[in-house]
């Protein structure tokens, strides 16, 4: 049988039926760790269908049709395997291995945790949403065996909040879009050259009036918004490249050599400002920024960036990674950087994000631009095999799959497709896109240092939030079928048609999508 549930579960079985919800149907459960996401669940249902169910704590009447929601240990869920990676939580992964049985009489959700019990009532919203029926008052569930885990425990988006100022509501509907698709990573991009978005390492007192930052009191309440639906915020200060907008407001970090610029092609020149390791004031102030860093979010994993060092001597990179390295460690956090910073040496605990993989430029590209592509893609693969050879985990988000600011392909809505997504790639359809597997990322034989799988969207062509959903959806929704789904490779028609459902509750949360014209949209 076809479903309509993104990321494919790991079994779904059809056993024929269906079962009514119905107003005032009954969700029962017995414990009291999951009341909150029984009452989530109930005001998703509401809001997508007009139906109030009922919340009920401990057993539901003898004879009533009802949602039946357990915490249970072994059974059934014995079989399915741990995920593969690391764990954002840090430690052993939160246990989101669940079951649903679907039967005309009742729906039974079992799970380990409640982590596993908000993964099934995701797909029971999904469910339900993606495919409603026209009878009113009523709202049918396809009778089913469903049996599900994650394949990777790190399964996450990148977003770009230094280029692009989005609203907390409009974070936490990012959040919410994660969720929905069980992704359980935001990682914060929060500095970069064009601004700093964090309300420490500003000048004196601290950031001044009107400055486009985050103050520390909204941060934390966004860490706990996405807690509580089960994603880790990990933040990110890049450094020591990408700095051009610390340097400007902490003049004393400018040593008169890191502040060079370069042109490519010739005539458009690009800021290449570093943080030079040689002065004291750099880690005066960096130890001051990832120190409160760590005081805002709780998060194990602190990423440092390190990603395109451009103008920065090799060794001068080296050290000042190597430096900030021990700063992260000597906070009690772990660092997470991009690929670039396997080049100042690998530990145990060094965890890198491999980004820079081959992709297709386009033929008009100038041929200093492509130069300096083949140069770094050559760099690139010498990171991996560092990586390789140190055996540490990798998270990875390669270009041509994973970064969402790759413009469209397929036919579809002209004006906005015209102007969204970086032109130095060469257009993908969404097909394109979602042709992949994680496992392979690295090579062969080296599926086991892979240790998640992160997309990434990065906002140079982004104007405000409609641009932003119209570039994750729906590509995201295929990440996130990645990272989770294991198994055989799925097929494109068999997401595709998924796709075409999932339409409708992106319009039902008033998101913008690209309607490429390959998928049958309602």
């Amino acid at each position: 049988m076809s479903h309509h549930v993104i990321p494919a579960p790991a079994q779904f079985g059809s056993t024929g039926g269906r079962f009514a919800l119905r107003p005032g149907t009954a969700i029962g459960y017995a414990a009291p760790a999951v009341a909150a996401l029984v009452e989530r669940f109930c005001s998703e249902v509401a809001r997508r269908t007009g139906l109030r169910l009922a919340p009920q704590a401990g057993e539901a009447g003898p004879g009533e049709p009802a949602v039946r929601i357990e915490l249970v240990a072994g059974g059934e869920l014995g079989v399915l395997p741990a995920p593969l990676g690391i764990s954002p939580a840090g430690g052993g992964a939160p246990d989101e291995r669940h079951s649903l049985a679907i039967d005309a009489g009742e729906v039974v959700l079992r799970a380990v945790e409640p982590v596993g019990v908000a993964r099934g009532l995701t797909t029971l919203v999904q469910l339900l949403a993606a495919a409603p029926d026209s009878r009113a008052g009523a709202a049918w569930l396809p009778g089913a065996r469903i049996l599900d885990a994650p394949r990777y425990a790190w399964r996450g988006l990148s977003i770009d909040l230094a280029r692009a100022f989005f609203t907390l509501d409009e974070v936490r509907r990012v959040i919410d879009l994660l969720a929905l698709y069980k992704l359980n990573v935001l990682h914060v991009h929060l500095t970069d050259d064009e601004s700093w978005r964090l309300p420490i390492g500003w000048p004196g007192p601290g950031a001044p009036p009107g400055a486009a930052c985050y103050r520390a009191d909204d941060l934390r309440a966004l860490v706990a918004y996405a807690a509580d639906r089960y994603v880790t915020v990990v933040p990110e200060v890049d450094t020591p490249g990408h700095t051009s907008a610390l340097v400007d407001m902490r003049p004393e970090l400018n040593t008169g050599r890191n502040t060079a610029g370069y042109e490519l092609p010739p005539g458009h020149l690009h800021p290449a400002v570093w943080l030079d390791p040689a002065l004291p004031a750099t880690f005066t102030v960096m130890e001051d920024v990832l120190a409160g860093v760590a005081d805002i979010f709780p998060s194990l994993y602190l990423h440092i960036g390190g990603d395109e060092p451009r103008g920065m001597p090799h060794d001068l990179y080296a050290a000042y990674v190597r430096r900030v390295r021990d700063v992260v460690r000597t906070i009690g956090r772990r660092a997470l950087g991009w690929q670039e910073s396997a080049r100042a040496g690998l530990g145990v605990d060094d965890i890198i994000q491999y980004w820079l993989t081959e992709f297709a430029a386009p033929a008009s590209l100038p041929p200093e631009v492509r130069a300096q592509m083949d140069e770094e893609l050559a760099m690139s693969r010498r990171d991996v095999r560092a990586a390789v050879a140190a055996s540490v985990p990798v998270i990875v988000s390669p270009l041509t799959h994973c970064y969402l600011d790759v413009p469209y392909a397929d036919p579809g809505q002209a004006d906005r497709q015209g102007r969204t997504g970086l032109r130095v790639y060469s257009p993908m359809t969404v097909e394109e896109s979602f042709g992949w597997d994680p496992a392979g990322v690295l090579g062969p034989g080296r599926a086991a240092q892979v240790a998640g799988v992160e997309a990434a969207i990065w906002a140079e062509t982004i104007t405000g939030f409609d641009d932003l959903s119209f570039l994750l959806l729906p590509r995201l929704p295929g990440v996130a079928h990645k990272a989770w789904s294991g198994g055989p490779p799925a097929a494109w028609a068999g997401h595709r048609d998924r796709l075409a459902r999932h339409g409708r509750l992106w319009a039902q949360d008033g998101l913008t999508y690209f309607r490429a014209s390959t998928v049958d949209w309602p």
